[in-house]
């Protein structure tokens, strides 16, 4: 029968999770040093085999996810991950075993979060206009000031709450990810608060200020996540 991967973690007592994609059941076991979560499902077709069936058992595989991330740090894999049966799951995890046991060890006892930013005083540029050269090096120095102006504060206002940060661009937003310890968690967050003055996440936290290329931007926080971002194993979700 089909087996559908969720992930692995530290090869701990097991979580006990309700149900997963399909309602199937959520089984586990240990594998070459980790302890892996899987589903036999029955019906691929009925689950994965039209978009509507994807969305609905991709919400369900990140249920799993959230329940087992509440006690502890999972490395999800790719969603959807099929085995032709449960009895291949060691050969499956055989070649990345090293790199995920390395990888729960780095992220052990941590969970992710997320923040994005987007400027609120940036002016709509003008797509169909011809930029020159020294235009558009002057526009990426800009942006790239900004970036690292909210970097630096959101650093020093995080402080030792995260263990590390991760950042990407995007086309008009800027995306950081937060590797924070489970105990720093609500440590992490009131610092965010604190220094945007404004809501709680995961609702915008507006007018983070206090510095040079810090005005006017908006941050949206959302989280906690199972730490994708800070994994390097090939079969991870990323």
């Amino acid at each position: 029968m089909p087996a559908l991967l969720y992930c692995v973690t530290q090869p701990t007592s097991p979580v006990t999770v309700q149900a997963g994609v399909g309602n199937a059941a959520v089984d586990s076991r240990e594998a070459l040093g980790v302890r892996v979560y899987w589903s036999n499902i029955t019906d691929v077709e009925a689950y994965l085999g039209s978009p509507d069936a994807m969305k609905q058992s991709a919400l369900q595989f990140h249920q799993v996810l959230r329940e087992i991330l509440a006690l502890t740090t999972p490395i999800p894999f790719r969603f959807p991950t099929l085995l032709d049966s449960s009895e291949n799951l060691e050969q499956h995890l055989a070649a990345e075993q090293e790199l995920y046991r390395e990888a729960l060890s780095r992220v052990e006892n941590a969970v992710q979060y997320e923040i994005v930013a987007t400027w609120t005083n940036e002016a709509p540029a003008d797509t169909a206009a011809p930029v020159s050269g020294r235009e558009y090096l002057k526009r990426r120095q800009e942006a790239a000031g900004r970036i690292s102006a909210v970097e630096n504060k959101l650093k020093s206002v995080t402080g030792d709450s995260v263990r590390e940060w991760r950042g990407r661009q995007e086309r008009k937003t800027y995306r950081w990810f937060a590797l924070v310890p489970r105990d720093c968690r609500e440590r992490f967050l009131a610092s965010l608060r604190s220094a945007g003055g404004s809501s709680t996440p995961p609702n915008p936290t507006a007018g983070f200020g206090g510095g040079p290329g810090s005005e006017g931007v908006r941050l949206r926080v959302s989280g906690p996540w199972p730490p994708s971002e800070f994994i390097a194993a090939q079969g991870h979700r990323g």
